[in-house]
């Protein structure tokens, strides 16, 4: 839900030397400038003066504390421009909107802003309630806390980031947990989001230990990588995924060879393996699909239902290890056991009278 606040702005003041009051809590709000973008900021006032006025509020800066201390330092002058805000929680959603929409701010420093409007606009939507529901009803009241609960979601802070979810959920957890270095390292761009998250949760879990679902070895969590779209550890190590991504670009190699080939000698070219023949690409309803064609009746076609046979049982052995590592001690029972192997009995007595068929049509 977004709130309207509601601010009216005066007609700015002329230009001069303004004696402002600086609070704290509203200079603190926003991320600082970096050196180099103070320097930036600080040239361009000194070449072309201060050109945009500053935003107060009851006299109080609420945009424009940095250019502020350089007018006052160097004797500049500006103007100011009076926005008539109804408590200090509207101007300071007011002040964060304002440089979400505004300034070239990194995928962390825009997520911790949005998080700091969430108590903000909390605040706002309980003082709503408590005012439509005229302060009499707690049970009206508890209905309405609920449903604004739900409203301040991860979703709604990331759009108003414009961040992903899982950004501002990782933020979220930095912001709560990472110490003040990390802190400026993201701000400065030093260090990505994801990886002040892994580093996080390596240091919550160490000591903490794994095993890999692909090559068995139990290995400490620092080992596994958090996918970007993820919350958690991998269940694959971190060198089990080399090896598959290395395994990947090898078959995508051998795969471009026989194009390659054709182009080399004749003889080359008769020697080459022929793509497979068991399926074909057809048209269907204006979209591409694979069907099934028969193969040469010659004894050379062996070897492709050969491969089709053998891929679909380790598919099979492969699906069913997977299942079996899923099933634990708090599952396991007689029954349970009893229906998992009654399963896989029918299973395999069906996969047999496929198997005995086709073998007595081939002999017929």
């Amino acid at each position: 839900m977004v709130l309207a606040l509601h601010c009216i702005s005066s007609e700015m003041t002329e230009k001069k030397v303004y004696e402002l009051t600086v609070d704290p809590e509203f200079r603190d709000l926003i991320p600082p400038l970096n050196e180099e973008e103070l320097k930036l900021l600080e040239a361009s006032i000194v070449a072309d003066g201060c050109e945009s006025p500053l935003i107060v509020w009851n006299g109080v800066i609420v945009d424009g504390h940095n250019r502020y201390a350089i007018c006052r330092k160097r004797e500049i002058s500006f103007s100011t421009q009076e926005k008539n805000f109804s408590s200090r929680d509207d101007t300071m959603l007011w002040m964060l909107r304002n440089q979400l929409g505004r300034r070239n701010l990194n995928p962390y420093q825009r997520s911790e802003l949005a998080l700091r409007t969430e108590p903000l606009l909390r605040e706002a939507a309980k003082k709503k309630q408590a005012t439509s529901t005229g302060g009499h009803d707690p049970q009206l009241l508890e209905t309405s806390r609920k449903a604004e609960q739900k409203i301040h979601t991860n979703k709604e802070l990331a759009s108003l980031a414009g961040v992903s979810d899982n950004t501002i959920r990782k933020a979220r957890r930095i912001v709560r947990d990472a110490d003040d270095a990390v802190k400026h390292e993201l701000r400065q761009e030093k260090l990505s989001v994801n990886k002040a998250y892994t580093d996080l949760l390596e240091k919550e879990h160490e000591g903490e230990t794994k095993i890999c679902e692909r090559c068995k070895q139990e290995k400490p969590l620092s080992a596994f990588s958090i996918p970007s779209n993820r919350r958690s550890f991998s269940s694959v190590c971190r060198d089990c995924e080399k090896e598959s991504s290395a395994a990947a670009k090898i078959a995508a190699k051998a795969a471009a060879k026989p194009a390659d080939a054709t182009a080399k000698t004749a003889d080359a070219a008769v020697s080459s393996e022929p793509p497979c023949p068991i399926t074909s690409m057809v048209m269907h309803n204006g979209a591409p699909i694979h069907v099934e064609r028969p193969l040469p009746d010659t004894p050379e076609m062996f070897r492709y239902v050969a491969d089709l046979v053998k891929s679909c049982c380790d598919s099979y052995v492969i699906g069913l290890a997977s299942a079996m590592r899923r099933y634990s001690d708090g599952m396991g029972s007689e029954e349970h056991n009893a229906q998992i192997l009654e399963m896989v009995r029918r299973t395999n007595a069906q996969v047999l009278t496929i198997l005995n068929e086709r073998m007595e049509e081939t002999r017929a």
